[in-house]
């Protein structure tokens, strides 16, 4: 017997990690079913729909705000002037949905436009802390748009390196400067409330992904999961508590004792950070006991006027011994992203979130709208949303989800096999092709066989290759299913699983 160790694919890692485009808030899966939703004319997509294409934002004659510094507030001699970036970020990111959908190119050019224009504009932010919320916030929007459009070929050929040099430059350097407490205010790394690390995480991820920079998404995966400021999401969460009369367990937030409306924000943002990394393989839904949800459902089930029990919280700066009822009953459009993850897809029991949901979308006049839809001031421009067009399931969509989830994902080995010698495959930056096939009987040491989506390995000379394409090993073999180091998580996508063989 001639075995296949998975040591031999370390050398392999960077190709078998190679990033999923679109990849961050929206995937290809979300664009074809919003496509048959809005063919089918079905609400809420069609409402959302409606309401977005009708916005100055997604006009393809929108024309771009650039200005060379941004301003949250007016001091030192400038004067207050961020929303012109919250106002093209959101343009940014609706005429390259538009894009994505309509399928109409005039869109992909306005995106670029808008995203080209601050690119060679943009220099600095604010003079003060606020620059870091500039920076994460829109940050994690702007490269949200951009991703949109990677493949849009004006865009991907020359004008993206523009706008990625700029970001990092500017919003890149912020976001790590803060996160690793660098700024003079950052003496107490708990300082700064969970949002403003979330919104950095959720940028550094963002550009991590866009540029297929694997170092900056891991960093924030494990600034997630153990960074030792109020954005990791165990100091972000801080208790778990009992809820009374069920006993269920829900985790109180860092912010809650200061408002609901900043609280609300920590979920918006620990959504984006979750939805991005779940796009590239990386579950952090349900890390830690799925404590995104713990904290979502005590948010939802105090902001809808019941009581919850509170652990008195101090950072050393500031101290809460009893919830804030400040902007009780705050919404934010996250909760069509939130149940539907986790109800939906993962059949997880959330209440509490189920009914924010429905209290949103009703608030908000029958679907969960987004940046430019629902009012003005940066409260209203934190996040991108537009959860009921991107997000929302029907009974149809999780009967699907059920059925396949339900379906086993054991290889069954194909009774048929081709194979191709080394000489065969030509490498590409992102990938190895086979030029030439050729089918042989199965059993045979050197296969390769046709089994399941995205998945192409070569087994020859104790040698292993994984790439994109439509294959999967086969003959009479034993499986191993390999783990990355790098990105533990990698098997929640099929085209990137790593299969381990020992031929017979």
């Amino acid at each position: 017997m001639r075995s296949i160790f998975i040591s031999q694919l370390i050398g392999l890692l960077p190709l078998i990690s190679a990033f999923v485009h679109p990849g961050l808030l929206v995937n290809n899966a979300d664009i074809t079913r919003i496509k048959s939703k809005l063919a089918a004319q079905l609400d809420p997509w069609q409402s959302s729909w409606v309401k977005l294409t009708g916005l100055v934002y997604s006009q393809s004659t929108y024309t771009n705000n650039a200005v060379p510094g941004v301003y949250r507030d007016t001091a030192n001699g400038a004067i207050a002037n961020a929303q012109l970036l919250w106002h093209d970020a959101a343009a940014a990111f609706a005429l390259g949905l538009r894009w994505k959908i309509e399928g109409d190119e005039q869109y992909a050019k306005a995106a670029a436009a808008i995203l080209v224009a601050w690119g060679e504009t943009l220099e600095n932010f604010d003079i003060g802390d606020d620059e870091y919320l500039t920076a994460g916030l829109q940050g994690h929007e702007l490269a949200n748009a951009a991703e949109l459009i990677r493949d849009y070929a004006p865009f991907a050929e020359s004008e993206m390196q523009t706008f990625a040099n700029m970001f990092s430059r500017t919003f890149l350097a912020k976001n790590l400067y803060f996160l690793n407490h660098k700024a003079p205010s950052e003496h107490n790394v708990r300082h700064f409330f969970a949002n403003w690390e979330l919104c950095n995480m959720a940028s550094v991820m963002a550009f991590g992904v866009l540029t297929d920079n694997s170092t900056l998404f891991d960093f924030a995966v494990e600034y997630f999961k153990n960074g030792i400021g109020n954005g990791a999401i165990n100091n972000c969460i801080t208790d778990i508590v009992d809820e009374p009369g069920t006993g269920k367990k829900i985790g109180q937030g860092q912010e809650s004792g200061r408002d609901q409306g900043h609280s609300g924000l920590d979920f918006q943002m620990l959504g984006v950070i979750a939805q991005q990394a779940w796009n590239q393989g990386v579950d952090l839904y349900s890390y830690n006991n799925s404590r995104i949800l713990l904290g979502a459902e005590y948010y939802a089930r105090y902001n809808l006027g019941n009581e919850v029990p509170f652990v008195p919280y101090t950072n050393g700066i500031v101290s809460y011994s009893e919830i804030s009822s400040a902007s009780r009953g705050a919404y934010r459009p996250t909760w069509e992203l939130l149940y539907a993850h986790y109800a939906q897809i993962k059949g997880v029991d959330a209440p509490w979130t189920e009914q924010y949901k429905n209290y949103t979308v009703r608030s908000m006049g029958g679907f969960e709208g987004g940046a430019g839809s629902w009012g003005e001031g940066s409260g209203h421009y934190d996040g991108l949303g537009w959860g009921s067009l991107l997000y929302h399931r029907d009974t149809d969509d999780v009967s699907d989800i059920s059925s396949t989830s339900t379906t086993s994902t054991t290889p069954v080995l194909p009774t048929s096999a081709a194979s191709a010698s080394a000489s065969d495959l030509t490498p590409s930056p992102s990938s190895f092709i086979i030029s030439t096939i050729s089918t042989i009987a199965p059993n045979n040491e050197s296969s390769i066989g046709h089994f399941s989506s995205d998945i192409v390995f070569t087994a020859a000379t104790d040698s292993v290759i994984l790439f994109p394409s439509d294959t999967i090993p086969m003959g009479d073999a034993h499986t191993t299913l390999m783990t990355s180091t790098a990105r533990p998580s990698i098997k929640a996508h099929p085209q990137r699983t790593v299969y381990v063989y020992s031929c017979e």
